[in-house]
């Protein structure tokens, strides 16, 4: 099956979520979360197979591990060609809203918790991509509980407009988590937690709200979503993790510079690795006024 060619008015074409494929039985765990996803956005549901042969019509559904109830109400393309490559034109020709994927395929997780093809379709992907750990298997996906990890700098709060209106769609629990650390970010506007408070009673309670106002303001949020903010303290990664887990949260929303070295992007890889849940990856760019020259590398941040 090839993909139609889009013709007429590009605005007119429907949104789609698209869902790569290879054949394994780990990457049909990407499917419940994907159908969840396209009910809220409205979108069609379409899937993808990259790779060197087209099945036949009367063994796609056997060699992609698929069942008819899967695939009903959605559309299934094979391309030609690498994967990543494939998966990235393909999102970008549809105008997709996400591109929905485990974390990898294979038997044993990775030592840098992505995969080879979800990292280059994280790297080059122009519309968000949202990674699912494929130990969560065919369970139904509901989006009730959305945890935006916010680091106090204006960069995370991209995060949080994006992320309100999934949860207004969904009707679902938006929750703000600063994690505070030994140093804050570098950022130029960043609103970090007091490191102490003499009155928690006083001052937590206007330090939140302010700290919400700026998020939302800063990241263009609906003003109809109610919205909690909670303080952590310690590790980034790990208080995360730790929080969406304990919280149950079905959905981790990241604001993410684009960079996946361990040295620069701690706090990402931990999350990447060891979260309870999918995780929703918005790619923003830093300030103009934080881009380092070229010769130093790409700036810091989750």
């Amino acid at each position: 099956m090839q993909p139609t060619s889009q013709t007429g008015t590009e605005a007119a074409a429907p949104s789609t979520i698209l869902v790569p494929l290879d054949g394994s039985i780990q990457a049909t765990a990407a499917l419940p979360v994907a159908k969840g996803l396209a009910d809220l956005e409205e979108a069609t549901l379409r899937m993808i197979h990259v790779g060197t042969r087209h099945f036949p019509p009367h063994e796609v559904l056997r060699n992609l591990n698929l069942t008819p109830d899967q695939l009903a109400g959605s559309v299934l393309d094979q391309l030609s060609g690498p994967a990543g490559v494939g998966i990235v034109d393909q999102a970008r020709e549809q105008r997709s809203r996400a591109i929905v994927m485990c974390v990898h395929t294979g038997m044993d997780k990775p030592k840098g918790a992505l995969g080879s093809i979800a990292r280059e379709v994280l790297l080059n992907a122009a519309c968000p991509v949202v990674l699912v750990q494929p130990e969560r298997g065919l369970l139904p996906w509901r989006l009730r509980h959305v945890l935006v990890p916010h680091d106090g700098t204006p960069t995370s709060s991209a995060a949080v407009g994006r992320a309100a209106d999934l949860a207004r769609r969904g009707q679902a629990e938006l929750i703000v988590l600063h994690v505070a650390t030994e140093c804050c970010p570098g950022e130029t506007g960043t609103f970090a937690a007091p490191r102490y408070l003499d009155q928690p009673q006083h001052e937590w309670s206007t330090w939140a709200q302010e700290f919400l106002r700026r998020a939302q303001v800063l990241g263009e949020a609906p003003s109809d979503v109610p919205m909690r903010v909670f303080l952590a303290r310690g590790e980034a990664g790990q208080a995360i993790v730790d929080f969406a887990t304990r919280g149950n949260s079905d959905l981790i929303a990241l604001a993410w510079r684009g960079v996946l070295e361990p040295d620069r992007a701690a706090t990402a890889q931990m999350v990447l690795k060891h979260a309870p849940c999918p995780i929703i990856i918005y790619r923003v760019a830093p300030p103009a006024s934080e881009v380092p020259e070229a010769s130093l590398g790409p700036a810091r941040g989750w």
